[in-house]
């Protein structure tokens, strides 16, 4: 049993330095809301989800996230992703996570619609209540965010086959 901690623990390590790389080499700059941006980073979120569940991809996809804000000079946004990147890790792995078997279509669908929308509430409500952006700005990142959280679904299926893999070793 020690030994698969450690194999999750490595996995963990890994998934977060990939969505770290994504998420910063991926970087689209924000037309709407100032020092934002957009990536593909979600799909590694999904696909640690699916591959370690829900309290590992919370690690991963806080702490993945985070440093990606770090390295590209948002810290403005770096403590408010680490909770809601990690949350939305969270939730995924509730839905993607079968620890015998690959979960069905139905659940990838509400695990990678759920956690999106909660990630473009959290930053709605993060951009509004915190940073003070015009509500109206907020509802034009939010559509974009929509827009991000679906480009990660669409990287993540093709990999999810892949990842399916990992769970067997």
């Amino acid at each position: 049993m020690k030994s698969l901690d450690n194999k999750k623990l490595v996995l963990a390590g890994i998934l977060a330095g990939l969505t770290f790389v994504v998420t910063s080499f991926t970087k689209i700059p924000s037309p709407f809301v100032p020092k934002a941006y957009y990536h593909a980073g979600d799909s590694i979120i999904f696909l640690s989800a699916m591959t370690l569940g829900a309290p590992m991809a919370a690690f991963v996809a806080g702490i993945g996230s985070f440093f990606s804000d770090l390295y590209l000079g948002f810290p403005t946004f770096m403590f408010a992703t680490l909770i809601i990147k990690g949350i939305m890790g969270y939730i995924a792995g509730k839905f993607l996570y079968s620890p015998n078997n690959t979960p069905s279509v139905m659940r990838k669908f509400l695990g990678i619609l759920l956690s999106g929308l909660w990630m473009v509430f959290g930053y709605y409500i993060f951009e509004v209540m915190i940073l003070g952006y015009e509500w109206r700005v907020g509802l034009i990142d939010a559509a974009a965010n929509l827009g991000q959280v679906a480009v990660g679904g669409i990287i993540f299926i093709p990999l999810s086959y892949s990842a399916a893999r990992f769970k067997k070793m």
